[in-house]
């Protein structure tokens, strides 16, 4: 098992749902299970052990909800909350990571008391991930509930006994494609200028990112080489946006709590530099995010969730 691998392999299109769903899981929270550990004791020695563990934290949740139907409902509640215990400590952890590997790059000598001030905040959010990856590891917690979930997948689980779903991956994989990919298009703002709405569709698009890799076996190799690099790209794009917007925020909140008018004042300054950058990034994704991009998107999509019941990938 590749614990780095975006695709889930052994799936068979002709196979069940259930089936799909273990290989799935096991394969997404095994990820976790491994990445989680050297992020809470090792982050000082690698910062993509934080980086890995939340991204793999975001497939292993998303993996849980395309599959809800076939899992035993208290059992993945369990396991989605400690989940999301897990990605918030990693995401606060990740973001000043990322803000102090930015800055580093952006700033001259005279920045070394942000850097500090940054250092200090990065330091006071890794107990988060030492205790819940404690509190997991303890009598193995993780481990059993993760295996008995995995016991229990079956069509009778939730509503999938009741809602008529296709038995077989490959139909039900074309439903759920086209029922994400509604959702995205959905998703897109009428005005590129809207950090919000653009975060609504960085939170749709990285749904629809994470659905195509697990569903991805039904399908074509069209799936993988045409359509996902620009989902995945527009998820890059708009991560650099995201993280001006972080930044920015962090900055403000330094500045107001700072007494220090020197202090103040620089960091007032990058406030200005980091708007002004994040106006830049929105505008060169306005200029790649075409109309003809997006209806070449919707198109992909649907042909591909139109014809995956009568293709024989």
């Amino acid at each position: 098992m590749n614990l780095g691998s975006k695709w889930v392999e052994g799936i068979r299109p002709e196979g069940s749902v259930a089936e799909a769903a273990k290989l799935s899981l096991s394969s997404r929270l095994a990820a976790v299970s491994h990445w989680l550990p050297l992020a809470a004791a090792q982050a000082e020695q690698d910062v993509e052990y934080v980086h890995q563990l939340r991204v793999s934290t975001r497939r292993a949740v998303a993996a849980l909800r395309l599959y809800c139907d076939w899992l035993p409902a208290k059992k993945s509640r369990w396991v989605k909350k400690r989940l999301k215990k897990i990605r918030r400590a990693a995401g606060a952890a990740r973001d000043l990571d990322v803000l102090a590997e930015r800055f580093r790059r952006e700033l001259s000598d005279g920045g070394s008391q942000l850097l500090d001030e940054i250092a200090s905040r990065r330091t006071a959010a890794q107990p988060a991930i030492v205790i819940i990856d404690e509190h997991l590891r303890h009598k193995d917690r993780l481990i059993r509930h993760v295996r008995q979930l995995l016991d229990r997948i079956s069509p009778r689980n939730g509503k999938a006994n009741k809602s008529q779903q296709p038995s077989d991956f490959r139909s039900w994989a074309r439903d759920r494609l086209a029922e994400t990919a509604i959702g995205f298009f959905a998703a897109i703002p009428s005005d590129m200028g809207d950090t919000a709405a653009l975060h609504q569709l960085r939170i749709r698009g990285k749904a629809l990112r994470y659905a195509i890799e697990l569903l991805a076996p039904a399908f074509g190799p069209e799936l993988r080489s045409e359509h996902y690099p620009v989902v995945e790209e527009l998820q890059e794009r708009l991560g650099k946006i995201n993280d001006h917007v972080v930044g920015a925020r962090h900055l403000r909140e330094w500045s107001a709590a700072t007494s220090g008018e020197d202090n103040k004042l620089a960091l007032d300054q990058l406030v200005r530099r980091d708007t002004a950058q994040l106006a830049e990034q929105i505008q060169a994704f306005h200029e790649w995010w075409t109309s003809e991009r997006v209806e070449s998107l919707r198109c992909g999509l649907s042909a591909k969730s139109d014809s995956a019941g009568n293709n024989s990938y």
